[in-house]
């Protein structure tokens, strides 16, 4: 669930900076801040749990005491939500190998104890699992007979596996949600992060509490990762320290392997690079020399990491804009030119035409049996609609 932006996030965010590079680099001096904006920031990103861990761990007691209170209360609530979730992912994994189904376990719980080695110290809000695209209609068939339900506008998605990587159902106490994936990003990102049909042949195994879960392999958790926040402009800090994590442990990555795959999917490699120098300039991480080399970021890249950077110091977040960070990281102008035109035509046509609202069904009812035929009614609605609002204002203006 997608957060809004917040227009009084900038203090709060610049203090969880400067505080993060503090405990990375000397000399950093806490007196004066205002520390409630801390903790609004935490929550806007998503970051409580893992600041929490580091500050409570300090010996120089650098956050005020009611400030770490707040940050504790916050701990617990999570990691019991954390150890829930992982709990049922591990039952629906199961569910999944039940029925035949392969699945890798994406973000949420994967991502807490792959880079974090602790369920507790990375907030996430719901459930992600990775199907081939072969067996989606089977995997939201055993979803539905569990009770899970798509969620408003997502009924259709995994009907259109061309233009959607995800739908996205509630679970019948409404209490989390099922992020069923069939790529790792949507059509005008993918070419963004590792192949997605590779990924299957690299997968690794996960350790949950209450059972093995099949995941990414590190080398693909770091490239998608880096597609994931870079297609949302890095908005939540969250996604950040996850790389910033993996690079402070780089030793434990197959760095070679990392090579490969972004000389297999040359556009892996500017979010990669865009992800090490944003969690070098704005969270103070150190990346290794051969590391760096292989992360060597181009002119197109700085370019928008300096961008982001700004948007960061000066607003306290991003304006979460996919099209200004994807089009400004494309090299190739052919490449450019076809992502505009996907980004200017085809989602706005599709979006436009083909997207059945609530207005449609309010429009006339049909079973749903006949459900196709509101592909036809939409145009005429909108055209019944829009039309003669067109027709008053040229006539008004004809008078």
């Amino acid at each position: 669930m997608e957060m809004q932006a917040s227009t009084n996030i900038g203090a709060g965010t610049r203090l969880l900076l400067r505080l993060w590079r503090g405990m990375h680099e000397s000399g950093y001096n806490a007196n004066g801040e205002n520390w409630q904006s801390l903790v609004e920031a935490c929550d806007y990103h998503q970051v409580s749990p893992i600041v929490f861990h580091r500050l409570q761990s300090r010996s120089d007691h650098i956050v005020v005491p009611e400030i770490l209170e707040q940050l504790r209360a916050r701990f617990y609530r999570i990691s019991a939500y954390n150890h829930r979730l992982a709990l049922l992912l591990a039952e629906l994994v199961e569910q999944f190998e039940h029925h035949k189904i392969p699945c890798l376990a994406l973000k949420g719980p994967a991502v807490a104890l792959a880079v974090y080695g602790d369920l507790s110290l990375r907030q996430y809000e719901d459930i992600d699992v990775m199907v081939r695209v072969e067996d989606l209609s089977k995997a939201v068939e055993m979803l539905f007979s569990r009770g899970f339900k798509p969620v408003r506008g997502h009924a259709h998605r995994y009907k259109n596996v061309k233009l959607y990587h995800e739908v996205t159902l509630a679970s019948p106490d409404q209490s989390y949600s099922v992020d069923l994936h069939w790529q790792l990003a949507p059509p005008y990102a993918r070419a963004f992060g590792p192949d997605s049909v590779e990924i299957w042949s690299r997968a690794a195994k996960l350790h949950l509490p209450a059972g093995d879960v099949a995941v990414l392999c590190r080398e693909d958790l770091f490239l998608a990762l880096c597609q994931h926040g870079t297609r949302h402009r890095w908005w939540q800090l969250k996604w950040l320290f996850d790389v910033a994590e993996l690079l402070r442990n780089a030793e434990t990555l197959d760095w070679s392997r990392i090579d490969k795959a972004m000389r297999l999917s040359p556009m892996a490699r500017p979010p990669a690079s865009l992800a090490a120098l944003l969690a070098h300039e704005l969270l103070g991480i150190q990346v290794p020399a051969d590391v760096g080399k292989i992360l060597e970021p181009g002119q197109r890249t700085r370019v928008v990491a300096g961008a982001i950077r700004d948007e960061f110091l000066n607003n306290g977040q991003t304006n979460r804009s996919a099209h200004d960070t994807l089009l400004g990281l494309e090299e190739r102008p052919l490449f450019r030119a076809a992502y505009m035109a996907m980004q200017g035509i085809q989602y706005p046509v599709y979006n436009v035409l083909f997207t059945i609202t609530e207005k449609d069904l309010e429009f006339v009812r049909l079973p749903e049996k006949l459900r196709l035929l509101y592909y036809f009614i939409r145009p005429f609605r909108l055209m019944v609609q829009h039309g003669r609002g067109a027709a008053r204002r040229i006539l008004s203006m004809a008078r």
